[in-house]
């Protein structure tokens, strides 16, 4: 019965896009959030990684003159 009055007049026809637009952000929403955590936290393990390879190395580990 909801459907029927919604769809027979013009402003139940509006309160419907309304209400379908409504429902595609509520299932979109969540998606876009995870995601964005996602990246960030994909981001920032990628940043490690590359810091742990690119720190300079000191000690004997450094000088790469064999030793006798």
């Amino acid at each position: 019965m909801c459907k029927t009055a919604l769809t027979n007049s013009p402003e139940g026809r509006d309160i419907g896009e309304q209400f379908n637009r409504a429902i595609l952000l509520m299932i979109g929403a969540p998606y876009v959030v995870f995601g964005a955590v996602g990246a960030a936290i994909f981001r920032e393990r990628l940043h490690a990684t590359w810091r742990r390879f690119r720190r300079p190395r000191i000690g004997p580990a450094a000088d790469p003159r064999p030793r006798p």
